[in-house]
């Protein structure tokens, strides 16, 4: 333990590009981890099931189901929007113009585990149990899994975009080893992604489009600043808008949920401006099993 102590004192002074090759150094732990990991959610999740009713458990699966469904339709309405205003409706839906495979057809999720958590207090992190062995490369988005593994090896719910829409993006791979990989979490402080808002209106998904930047502010805070007021004023704004990923900033895959507007103040430094905070719509303590996207390369069929 005092060893751990002194390596991660000696690391909080570095800076984050010394500390990366670090992650070479816990590759022979990772098995331990991920196996003493497994173990206390296999003892968890049956002492919260063993005496839940089957209507909670169907009433939970339906709820997962829903939002999964709501993440797809805001996805897919951004894509929408963003092809009638270039006036291309009859254009194939495609990955940053990856081939000619429409986003749902194209990449594949690499299911992974999340072994620890950063060691190092400041950074918003965590280690996962998959790295360049399987195919993990750095900058990869990742997200979270809200489904089953064995029902998605059952039913195919790993293979493709599809997928990709009913998950949440909660960061991408920092750092990647042979066996593991550094996750970056977006309520990390180096975190600085374009991403747009819209909202549920009845039965449909209306989407915005005002772009902003979203900020890692650190223990699992994420805001979006230099918002108008004006903007705020007139409605266009407001607390409970469903902020997404900008897809045309090639940060990630698509229009994916990031979370949701859950405060809006004025910035005591201008106050012709608002800053927004978001609560991300997986609780980043909470998870456990983790998909990173690979896209494939364009020779794939």
């Amino acid at each position: 333990m005092t060893v751990l102590f002194a390596l991660a004192l000696i690391a909080f002074v570095l800076p984050r590009g010394w500390t990366a090759p670090l992650i070479s150094l816990v590759q022979v732990l990772v098995p331990f981890q991920d196996a003493t990991r497994a173990a206390l959610d296999a003892s968890v999740g049956g002492s919260e099931s063993a005496g839940d009713p089957i209507a909670a458990a169907e009433y939970e699966a339906l709820l997962r189901e829903k939002q999964a469904l709501e993440h797809q339709v805001a996805a897919l309405s951004i894509q929408i929007s963003d092809l009638q205003i270039e006036n291309s409706i009859l254009k194939t839906i495609r990955l940053h113009g990856a081939g000619n495979q429409p986003i749902w057809t194209r990449g594949r999720l690499i299911p992974a585990r999340v072994v620890s958590e950063d060691l190092l207090a400041w950074r918003d992190s965590r280690l996962t149990n998959a790295g360049t062995l399987r195919g993990v490369q750095q900058g990869a988005p990742v997200c979270s899994n809200c489904f089953d593994i064995e029902r998605g090896k059952r039913d195919g719910l790993r293979d493709g975009m599809a997928v990709l829409l009913s998950e949440v993006l909660v960061g991408y791979v920092d750092s990647v080893g042979t066996h593991t990989s550094q996750v970056r979490l977006l309520s990390d402080p180096d975190t600085e992604m374009r991403v747009r808002t819209g909202r549920f209106v009845e039965d449909r998904f209306e989407p915005s489009e005002l772009v902003f930047w979203l900020t890692g502010r650190g223990k699992g805070l994420t805001e979006i600043r230099d918002v108008r007021r004006e903007d705020v004023e007139n409605g266009s704004i407001r607390v409970g808008d469903v902020v997404l990923a900008d897809p045309t900033a090639k940060a990630a895959p698509a229009a994916m949920t990031i979370g949701r507007i859950s405060q809006i103040k004025t910035d005591r430094q201008n106050p012709l401006l608002c800053i927004l905070a978001v609560k991300t719509a997986v609780d980043e303590q909470s998870l456990r099993r983790v998909y990173v996207f690979d896209p494939g390369s364009e020779d794939e069929e």
